[in-house]
């Protein structure tokens, strides 16, 4: 888990603070309501990772048990055209650590386009195209 100092949490609760109030008009927010993929996390990254790389998109997910720990988002996908798409995937019941909505938070306030919990294959092909 990471540790905050008194300084670190008053900036991350005005970001999130500010956030809501007044997010940026470029910000994209979307909980996923899709049906999830049967199985673990892991078995639905590797399809999504194994289809990135068979159509040559760059992207970020880093598999190192340390840097998971701190709550970085699964996947930074650099899409045509300067857009960075941001991927939490979640198993059916996976649920968000307090450091991940910090993450997601942090990058929604500004302007990025964030998915939080995205459960299905289905769901993360119409994030990319839709």
């Amino acid at each position: 888990m990471t540790t905050y100092t008194k300084a670190d949490r008053v900036f991350l609760e005005d970001l999130i603070d500010k956030q809501a109030l007044n997010p940026p008009a470029n910000s994209f927010s979307r909980e996923a309501n899709d049906e999830a993929d049967p199985g673990l996390e892991s078995k639905l990254l590797k399809k999504c990772t194994d289809f990135l790389r068979r159509n040559h998109y760059k992207f970020i997910h880093d598999y190192s048990r340390a840097i998971n720990e701190r709550g970085y988002l699964d996947l930074y996908i650099f899409m045509p055209k300067r857009r960075l798409v941001v991927i939490e995937l979640k198993a059916e019941k996976g649920r968000l650590s307090d450091e991940q909505k910090e993450w997601a938070n942090y990058l929604l306030y500004h302007g990025y386009e964030v998915y939080r919990k995205v459960k299905s294959y289905k769901r993360f092909i119409e994030i990319l195209y839709g």
